[in-house]
């Protein structure tokens, strides 16, 4: 079978994902399958490794400032599209164009599996559900590892700042738009579906084995050392570490003697606003003076394991546990594993009806210091013994022998449901149970309309573009159009005189005249005149890409749930920008609009809502409409490319709009929609309380950015460490002294020719 596995790390990082990726590929390329890993890198290389091949991708952020002579916010700067959303976004983009192609000039694989943290496979299955054909046929499965959007909580972290709570969103449509998913536990698998309904088909399958320490038939041998208790693992809040160190500091005061070694890299501990390690070092800075707390910075196996295998108990207190390499590695180095109850890691140490491992419940008072108290007082017989036990046991379960057999058999279940037709509804977190909107109700269309796309251009004294847009229109692909001019009422001699010599121009152009009555009656208008099954909104100075057409109508076809189809807009004239579109989403479009104007629509859903309102005259009249179809269950849906060409010149009527101006609009709007505002009162007043002012919003994969010229400057500089917090959280203290040295040598002076 021929694998492609997509992943946010790889070896040699440390880690759980890179540990799951050497894993997991080590297994499928050992038992004779092709595997190819697509992966985040600080350096791009490709390492072969007989039939397992490493793709590394040093991701385009580092050049962000980049001297390259293209407008930085565009399409043709060399850190794109990190320059344009944030940098989860960009890298699930950055990865899908990687693996489409490569099997442009590779193949095509049997399937591709995907983690789902932070919304990796985002952009791969969006294009996939939008008809890519390098995609075509082939399952994209989905591991649950640990979702960011389940971390949140706990984390202590506020859930709804934008980019984080973004990449939860970009998750979960991962985890509904997936062909198949896997999960190593019923614990996340039951978090997934009480977020996103129990339609959801996960299949439970282990991880498999760490390699490094199945060589040869003999399995480690232990060397307990007593009173030595091993923590190892991230110091994060999620984790347990902090319950931890504070329930041994009540037993180091009750005079046990025992001492306590985290080993493990540093996070942010965002509640109170400094690193985890710090926190611990100031309150139990006694504890380590005394030896009794070790704080060690993470360890590379085999030394690692090495540690470990001295240890005479691992702890495992997490708050939240999926299926953690901990768990599996010291159950496999034969250790007592003393472990918090109600997680994932529980079903490794209770599988197959045996207790392999000490369980506590941190919500019982002293159960965690009656437990430890027990391992301490265990010979070194006792010990070893269950040790064996527990070594045993997962040699079972995450045998590659039992793994394997069990992915590959899903991965054959999953190919061959593809064979079986295709979807006919967009995924989208807007349904029930986890949104509040319905699937809309069935239309049905004329005989005659089916296949015409009717393009819809409102006219004002444009004269001076008009011919640019026409010939863009005419220059489509799609082989079924209409177009339509409504004159709303121009007073230009001139451009009433290029629109009279257009019109003979294109023998099939229908041009109307009218009084003025501005845009959105005479986009209503043509609306009504239409002869097509859908619509197609165009402004009479914009351009569109010879495909947007073919391509919107394409997706409007397969997709009953899908009532209208956007693009990426590319600026030109004053500005060169890329602005990034998203698919619909509530709440976050009822405070910002993801889309622009220039939307093929479903001209029956567009007549059912209204069309859009006249009472928003001045501005944002799309946006209301958008939200209006939206709120009757129709997805608009964005293709990620650049298809829509927006003029940004200084007389137009966006340009000339202004706060108070916006800032009544978005009144209005929230008055025809007050029900659906209350629906997601909640959600919409954690948006705003910590993204500030929606109006100033850029996009939801980048951060809000919010701030006043009232700021101190200890605020000021507190959301310049959140910044460079946020930097170390995605990449790591390595990538960020990789990204360093880079920028700083774009910067400096060129040696060459003047």
């Amino acid at each position: 079978m021929k694998i492609f596995l997509i992943a946010s790390e790889c070896p040699p990082v440390a880690g759980g994902i890179a540990s799951y990726v050497g894993n997991t590929a080590s297994m499928f390329a050992e038992a004779g399958h092709e595997v190819t890993v697509f992966a985040r890198s600080h350096k791009a290389e490709v390492e072969q490794q007989g039939n397992l091949r490493f793709i590394k991708i040093a991701t385009k952020d580092i050049n962000r400032l980049a001297r390259d002579g293209a407008p930085p916010l565009s399409e043709k700067h060399s850190s794109f599209p990190y320059n344009v959303m944030g940098f989860w976004g960009a890298l699930s983009y950055q990865l899908a164009d990687e693996v489409i192609r490569y099997i442009r000039s590779h193949g095509k694989p049997d399937v591709i599996e995907s983690e789902e943290y932070s919304g990796l496979a985002y952009f791969l299955l969006q294009r996939k559900l939008l008809g890519c054909s390098e995609l075509a046929g082939i399952p994209i499965v989905l591991t649950l590892h640990s979702s960011q959007y389940m971390l949140y909580p706990a984390n202590k972290m506020a859930s709804y700042q934008l980019s984080n709570y973004w990449v939860g969103r970009m998750e979960k449509f991962c985890t509904l738009a997936a062909d198949g998913l896997v999960a190593p536990t019923r614990y996340i698998a039951k978090q997934a579906t009480d977020a996103l309904g129990p339609q959801l088909d996960i299949e439970i399958i282990p991880l498999p084995a760490p390699r490094n320490l199945l060589q040869g038939d003999e399995l480690p041998k232990s060397r307990p050392t007593p009173k030595d208790i091993v923590y190892y693992g991230r110091l994060e809040v999620r984790k347990g570490i902090i319950p931890l160190v504070e329930a041994c500091r009540q037993l180091w005061d009750e005079g046990l003697d025992f001492n306590l070694t985290a080993i493990g890299g540093d996070t942010w501990y965002y509640s109170q606003g400094c690193h985890v390690k710090e926190y611990l070092n100031q309150k139990y800075r006694q504890y380590i003076n005394k030896g009794r707390l070790v704080l060690s910075p993470p360890i590379q196996s085999p030394k690692l394991f090495d540690r470990i295998a001295q240890a005479w108990c691992v702890v495992i207190p997490s708050l939240w546990e999926n299926f953690p390499n901990t768990c599996l590695e010291s159950m496999f180095l034969g250790k007592v594993v003393l472990a918090s109850a109600g997680m994932g890691h529980v079903e490794m140490l209770q599988a197959e009806g045996q207790q392999t491992g000490f369980i506590f419940d941190w919500n019982l008072q002293g159960d965690f210091s009656n437990q430890l108290k027990q391992i301490l007082s265990l010979s070194e017989a006792e010990n070893l013994a269950l040790g064996q036990k527990s070594q045993a046991l997962i040699a079972r379960i995450s045998g590659h022998k039992n793994v394997l057999e069990k992915r590959i058999s899903h991965f054959q279940r999953m190919i061959e449901a593809k064979k079986s037709g295709q979807r006919t509804l967009f995924p989208s977190v807007n349904y029930p149970p986890h949104g509040k909107i319905a699937y809309p109700s069935e239309i049905q269309t004329l005989p005659e309309e089916k296949g015409i796309v009717s393009v819809c251009i409102p006219f004002y004294n444009n004269g001076n573009y008009i011919r640019e847009t026409l010939e863009a229109v005419y220059a489509s692909s799609h082989p079924n159009l209409e177009v339509l001019i409504l004159d709303d009422g121009s007073t230009d001699p001139s451009s009433l005189q290029t629109l009279a010599e257009v019109e003979k121009q294109y023998p099939g152009l229908r041009v109307i005249h009218s009084k003025n009555q501005g845009v959105a009656i005479a986009r209503n208008q043509m609306a009504e005149l239409a002869r097509g099954e859908y619509l197609a909104f165009l402004d009479s100075d914009d351009k569109v890409s010879a495909s947007f057409y073919l391509e919107a109508a394409k997706v409007l076809d397969q997709y009953t749930n899908v009532g209208f189809v956007a693009s990426w807009i590319k600026e030109f004239g004053d500005s060169q920008k890329v602005w990034v579109a998203w698919n619909t989403e509530f709440p976050y479009l009822l405070c910002h609009n993801t889309l622009g104007v220039c939307t093929v629509v479903r001209k029956a859903a567009y007549l059912a809502c209204g069309g859009m309102n006249p009472v928003l005259e001045e501005n944002l009249e799309d946006y209301e409409c958008w939200i209006n179809l939206s709120k009757q269950g129709w997805l608009g849906v964005i293709i990620p490319e650049p298809h829509y060409f927006y003029r940004i010149r200084s007389d137009s009527r966006l340009r000339n709009s202004n706060r108070d101006q916006l800032l009544y609009l978005y009144d209005v709007i929230a008055s025809l929609h007050s029900e659906l505002y209350e629906k997601y009162a909640t959600e919409i007043y954690n948006l705003l309380n910590q993204n500030g002012a929606s109006w100033l919003w850029e996009n939801p994969s980048l951060d809000s950015g919010y701030g006043s010229t009232d700021m101190t400057g200890m605020e000021i500089v507190t959301l310049l460490v959140n910044k460079l917090k946020r930097v170390y959280k995605d990449g790591g203290s390595s990538l960020i002294f990789n990204r360093i040295a880079k920028l700083t040598k774009s910067l400096l002076p060129s040696s060459g020719p003047k």
